[in-house]
């Protein structure tokens, strides 16, 4: 997508950032917050749930072959195409529920998906829009509010969702209606908001297509991929990415699943309004604060010099975890303050990672090289919960955290080497 900033006189550039980015969150917070709890209040083994959630992630994830297609669009149009087709298939997930033992099922994983497709092409869209549109610093000027509305999304289809479906349940309705009613809640949220983002983007630009055909832009992915792998500094970043939060990634598959699996199976025994507030506070927060604590390291020392020790300091809190899952009878308190350090630490390591990623991407074709980069990274984030859920009963939820534990030592060794490439920065 070639860039065609527009001046922001007239403009309500902060309605449709604000607006589209909050719906961007929300079928990655109904994926990766809600679903789970959904699969474990109806029943569901470990290793089924973090093998779905696994499946729908691999599927969002390999947008960037999306992306020769969706370049033959405008993208304002498809930005709210995308939305509408997103809370259309919410509502059908939700009116499906109640019927799940039937022919309810079927629509249900139909639906999901769909919205992992549909998210796919919105996300592309959006990002692309969002810095073809926008000059350097209008971009600048609205990163706060980007960060700050994909935040206020995750809350509201992750924690909120789950909060809702726990204060049904506990007032009397079975499972799949107190899921359906809270599916039901997000999908007129979500057509709420196609609306007022149909508003916001009425004065902003419409950019036409690049007017290439689809071969031409797989070829200029092609020559994009090509200068990345030829890139001396690839396998170690490559590694990065793959290992350096490993450790991280398969104890956030399995802590849900714990924090809500009973005392006598090893789990904390959290009812859902419990670990939604929890999950508020610690998880959105924590990776907000952590967000900010990582930049200004980085931005003090530099990226070689702020890899190992980020690492080792979003692998500390992970002791704290395994050490819960030792034992039982540990108060909300004392949760919720482990959680947080956890999370903190990881937004902090998970800042490290990104910008190392977006150094290796700097320069020519740098859109398609982030985006390869992203896909990996996407990658290394759904992979684990293939067997993170069944290693998780096969060996109790104590010896699994140990084991993602011990994936430490392999993500610090990738930050050795990784950190010699950016040495000269």
């Amino acid at each position: 997508m070639k860039e065609h900033p527009q001046p922001l006189r007239n403009r309500t550039v902060w309605a449709w950032v604000a607006g589209c980015y909050v719906f961007q969150a929300l079928p990655a917070a109904v994926r990766d917050e809600a679903l789970p709890v959904a699969l474990r209040n109806l029943g569901s083994a470990d290793a089924g749930i973090t093998q779905i959630q696994s499946m729908l992630g691999l599927i969002f994830g390999f947008k960037v072959l999306m992306a020769p297609f969706i370049a033959a669009f405008r993208p304002r149009p498809l930005i709210l195409a995308t939305q509408a087709a997103t809370a259309l298939l919410l509502l059908f997930a939700g009116l499906a529920l109640p019927d799940l033992a039937q022919s309810g099922g079927a629509m249900v994983v139909a639906c999901l998906v769909a919205l992992s497709v549909v998210a796919a092409a919105h996300d592309f869209t959006l990002d692309g829009y969002f810095v073809s549109s926008l000059d350097e610093q209008a971009r600048a000027r609205h990163s706060g509010l980007l960060n700050v509305a994909s935040k206020v999304g995750s809350v509201l289809a992750g924690p909120c969702l789950i909060g809702l479906a726990g204060l049904l349940m506990h007032r009397g309705q079975q499972v799949e209606a107190a899921w359906s009613t809270a599916l039901l809640a997000a999908a007129a949220f979500a057509l709420l908001a196609v609306l007022v983002n149909l508003w916001a983007l009425r004065g902003e630009p419409s950019h036409e297509s690049d007017g290439m055909d689809v071969r031409g832009r797989f070829r200029a992915m092609g020559l994009g991929l090509g200068e990345l792998f030829r890139d001396p500094r690839l396998p170690a970043v490559a590694a990065l990415i793959l290992l350096y939060r490993a450790s991280e990634i398969h104890m956030s598959r399995v802590l849900p699943l714990y924090s809500l699996a009973p005392v006598d199976k090893g789990g904390l025994a959290l009812d859902n309004e419990t670990y939604a507030l929890i999950r508020m506070i610690t998880a959105v927060g924590g990776l907000a604060a952590g967000g900010v604590v990582g930049s200004l390291v980085v931005t003090r020392l530099g990226i070689a010099r702020s890899l190992v020790p980020l690492g080792l300091a979003m692998h500390a809190p992970l002791l704290a975890v395994t050490w819960l899952a030792s034992g039982s009878g540990h108060g909300v308190w004392t949760v919720g303050i482990v959680f947080l350090i956890e999370y903190v630490a990881y937004g902090a390591g998970l800042c490290a990672l990104l910008l190392a990623m977006m150094k290796l991407a700097a320069g020519s074709s740098a859109a398609v090289r982030y985006a390869a980069l992203s896909t990996l990274a996407l990658l290394a984030a759904y992979l684990p919960g293939l067997w993170a859920g069944k290693l998780a009963e096969r060996w109790g939820y104590a010896d699994y955290f140990l084991f993602s534990l011990a994936l430490a030592l392999p993500g610090m060794a990738a930050a050795f080497w990784a950190r010699r490439h950016f040495r000269t920065e």
